[in-house]
């Protein structure tokens, strides 16, 4: 009786735990189940956010865009320039240094949005330069042409022909293009000298040339992307390819920059490159040609002030070439300093340094009242020469 008992007792034992451990085993594989189940739930709703967040956010940096990055426009080739323009009708907005929108006008002349064809008399001056004449950097009047329209009453109009990036070797090109065309009448041309360089290269063609891709470019893909993938690809002069600073090998220690030459050779050499260029120049122009000295300087360098401009030896140089030539010279370098000294600096921006850079509303109006002394100058015996025949 008590075996069977003890039987009947562990049987039902046996088959309680078995019961319980299927139950177990059960419940673990459900678990298991659902857990893997609200995981992918889950990765699947970060995913969704993830894109959601993405697209939300690039179209809040999209509709933002215009108040921080710049804009790239298209360029067109200017039957009349011979070279390639920025389009005009468009708005060229800049933000990086100033804040400023530049309508392109005829012939992608910055901040002029026509061109008059019937004369509406007055002098006629062709503004040459590069990014410093150009003036993108500030509002269309605090540009160079409209504050001499401004300051002269309509009557000396400019025509700003200045690009970005650009030398003599362009200008001179430019100016022997307009020569044979009559789209716009120039009775005397201008050339905004701020670095020397423009004017010391070696003399060549100008290597002009329109990339359409790139002007597809900027007419499809917004400028933000644009932005982007150049930061990522150039470093913050948006020039130079960043290179990885993880590649395998030595790094190569950079060399120290060296001074300004100042040898006896380097001296000889610029001025012999600056002179051939002078005389290219009078050979291929036959309107005066005005000069406005206007360097880097009052500058803040490392934190002090310079007034010393350092090229003096360059410049008593290039006025005698210029006095030689029949060219004249506008010196702007005592108006720059005492803007500067009374705390009114000609360079410098709200976002950028003061002292450094491009020309700001002040440095232009001391640029534009340099040339209101030119009526004066051709008045007095600063004549057109006659036409060289042996031109370039």
């Amino acid at each position: 009786m008590w075996v069977s008992y003890s039987f009947t007792c562990r049987s039902t034992s046996f088959l309680i735990f078995l019961h319980h451990a299927s139950n177990r085993v059960a419940r673990r594989t459900f678990w298991h189940r659902n857990d893997f189940a609200a995981s992918v739930y889950r990765g699947r709703l970060m995913l969704r956010r993830w894109i959601v967040g993405m697209l939300l956010g690039t179209l809040l940096v999209a509709a933002t865009s215009p108040w921080f990055v710049r804009s790239y426009v298209p360029r067109i080739q200017d039957p009349t320039r011979g070279v390639a323009v920025l389009q005009p009708g468009s708005d060229y907005r800049w933000r990086s240094e100033g804040y400023a929108t530049t309508r392109i006008g005829p012939m992608g002349m910055p901040g002029r949005g026509t061109l008059e064809h019937d004369d509406p008399g007055g002098l006629r001056l062709a503004l040459w330069g590069d990014s410093q004449a150009e003036g993108v950097c500030v509002k269309d009047r605090e540009k160079i042409a409209a504050q001499v329209a401004g300051l002269s009453s309509n009557q000396i109009h400019v025509f700003p022909f200045a690009r970005s990036g650009d030398d003599c070797n362009d200008w001179i090109a430019q100016i022997a293009t307009l020569r044979n065309h009559d789209a716009v009448r120039v009775d005397a041309h201008v050339f905004l000298l701020v670095e020397w360089s423009d004017w010391t290269v070696e003399i060549a063609d100008a290597n002009e040339g329109l990339d359409p891709s790139r002007s597809k470019i900027s007419a499809t893909i917004p400028a933000f992307l644009i932005q982007a993938v150049r930061n990522i690809v150039t470093t913050g002069d948006a020039t130079t390819r960043r290179r990885l600073r993880f590649r395998p090998g030595p790094v190569k220690s950079p060399a120290l920059s060296s001074e300004r030459g100042t040898s006896g050779g380097a001296i000889a050499s610029t001025a012999e490159r600056l002179s051939g260029q002078l005389e290219r120049l009078r050979r291929q122009c036959d309107a005066p040609c005005i000069f406005v000295y206007a360097p880097l300087i009052p500058a803040i360098i490392d934190g002090e002030t310079t007034f010393n401009d350092p090229d003096q030896w360059l410049f008593d140089h290039f006025r005698q070439l210029c006095s030689d030539h029949g060219l004249h010279v506008l010196d702007a370098r005592d108006a720059m300093t005492a803007a500067a000294r009374a705390g009114d600096w000609p360079r410098g921006f709200h976002n950028g340094q003061f002292g450094v850079g491009h020309y700001n509303a002040t440095g232009n109006r001391i640029i534009a009242e340099q040339l209101l002394t030119i009526p004066v100058w051709l008045a007095s015996g600063g004549r057109p020469v006659n036409n060289d025949p042996a031109k370039d």
